[in-house]
């Protein structure tokens, strides 16, 4: 049952995500116990989409770390090292399910600030001022 959910669920993200989903076949791991014929994944992922109220689009805190970096008005290759830092720690934290319970908004500003404190501690007082400013936060 829960290699259907996680292919039903794989399909899904394919065609939120991707121009060119992939066949469902695809999406199954080989030398797995079972294989799912189409007609099974696609009810299994009207049942996913049943559960989430048809609720597809979540913000995450990936969201709010690119949104808020093209407000700060990073456009140098410090920007994408900067992504790429905050992309790698973020898988890391959402694999811990201790951390699902945060705001999207709130983990993204954590490791942002993380990150700046890795990269460039000497100004990380500015870049938490410019951060706080973007978000409307007051201290």
């Amino acid at each position: 049952m829960t290699q259907l959910v996680v292919v039903a669920c794989l399909s899904l993200a394919a065609k939120v995500e991707e121009t060119q989903v992939p066949l469902l076949l695809d999406l199954q791991v080989e030398e797995t116990k079972y294989v799912f014929e189409a007609k099974t994944i696609q009810r299994m992922e009207l049942f996913v989409l049943s559960k989430l109220h048809w609720k597809m689009n979540l913000v995450t805190p990936l969201s709010f770390v690119d949104h808020i970096i093209r407000r700060l008005g990073l456009k140098t290759h410090h920007h994408w090292e900067f992504l790429n830092k905050c992309e790698d720690l973020l898988v890391c934290v959402l694999a811990d399910y201790k951390f699902v319970g945060y705001l999207p908004s709130v983990l993204a500003t954590a490791i942002m600030l993380h990150i700046i404190n890795q990269i460039e501690p000497c100004n990380l007082l500015e870049y938490q001022n410019q951060l706080m400013s973007v978000l409307n936060i007051n201290k």
